[in-house]
């Protein structure tokens, strides 16, 4: 059954509470009895979330359906091993995450910002010439990131995560995602001193 991925950049991750809902967890015993019309609503639930998070990190339609899609068959495959203590979208996150990630690795791929895709509104030539300069330069200094610290400012920043659901679905500690974020930060800024 082919597993439908919508195309919503903005769609932004919310906070997870720790104990998942009771209708949730019902979807999810069930999902772990091999009832596939269970995980099926539990796709429909975080599919759009789980393909933005993706995009992010790719910035290519194609590439994140493809990659969302694995991801839910592989979090459909490994069910039965999940705790159903714990709720479900730490767990898919992070199968997404690690997912996309070895994808980029293999291939190599820098992320791309979608910044550098969008056109800037200015009546002056000049103007928007040093705007796209601007965004590809601070495009270049993110990708020149090592991964660990790439990963993290990218679901801070642009996901605007909170540093508690980061640190879960990245299996670290809150401390460790704070340390990140401000190496990352002060690398690009570093990087951008003339600049900005």
């Amino acid at each position: 059954m082919p597993i439908p991925v919508l195309r919503d950049e903005e769609a932004k991750p919310q906070a997870e509470p720790t104990q998942p809902p009771e209708d949730e967890k019902k979807l999810l015993a069930e999902a772990k009895n091999g009832n596939t019309d269970a995980f099926g609503k539990l796709v429909q639930r975080y599919q759009r979330r789980v393909y933005t998070v993706i995009y992010r990190f790719v910035r290519n339609h194609t590439e994140a359906d493809d990659l969302a899609q694995e991801a839910f068959i592989r979090a459909f495959k490994a069910i039965g091993r999940f705790d159903l203590r714990y709720p479900f979208s730490p767990w898919m996150y992070r199968i997404a995450i690690n997912l996309t990630l070895n994808h980029l690795k293999k291939r190599r791929l820098p992320m791309v910002d979608a910044d550098l895709e969008r056109k800037p509104s200015a009546d002056n030539p000049v103007s928007v010439l040093e705007q796209v300069e601007t965004r590809r330069k601070v495009h270049a200094a993110i990708a020149r990131l090592p991964l660990k610290l790439r990963q993290v400012l990218v679901l801070r920043v642009y996901e605007d995560w909170p540093y508690s659901q980061i640190a879960q679905v990245l299996d670290i500690p809150i401390g460790t995602v704070m340390s990140r974020l401000a190496r990352a930060r002060q690398a690009v800024k570093e990087e951008l001193k003339g600049l900005l």
